[in-house]
């Protein structure tokens, strides 16, 4: 333990206290915030603020992993496993392009135009 880390009983009333708050995220990562706030010299304001942005980034995975779970969209999908040979006249340059999601922070549509079975879902189902 270095010097400005607390002593692991008051550790673990921290980490119990957080835990009791609903911060379950936070408290298992404490030892490393404590240890990068020592580090850093970090002020209180500022420690306290990457403890609440933890929290915050869990918080946002998993209501987004939840999200995905419930749409139904099939998983594990890779614009690396794609089958070219299946699509020949899916167009690599303008996928790879999109892939970047350019497009979201542009704030511009992407619409995905076919008959059935020329990929369109499997294309769909990689946006996420």
């Amino acid at each position: 333990m270095s010097p400005g880390t607390p002593a692991v009983p008051a550790l673990d009333a921290l980490a119990g206290q957080l835990t009791a708050l609903g911060l379950e995220h936070a408290a298992s990562a404490l030892p490393e915030l404590l240890e990068t706030a020592a580090r850093e010299r970090l002020d209180p304001s500022a420690f306290l603020g990457r403890v609440l942005t933890r929290q915050l980034e869990r918080k946002d995975e998993r209501r987004i992993a939840t999200m995905l779970t419930l749409s139904g969209l099939p998983g594990g999908k890779t614009l690396e496993d794609f089958d070219w040979a299946f699509q020949p006249k899916a167009d690599r340059r303008q996928l790879d392009a999109l892939a970047t999601c350019s497009f979201v922070r542009e704030k511009q549509n992407v619409l995905f135009l076919g008959p059935p079975e020329v990929a369109t879902y499997y294309i769909t189902s990689l946006c996420r």
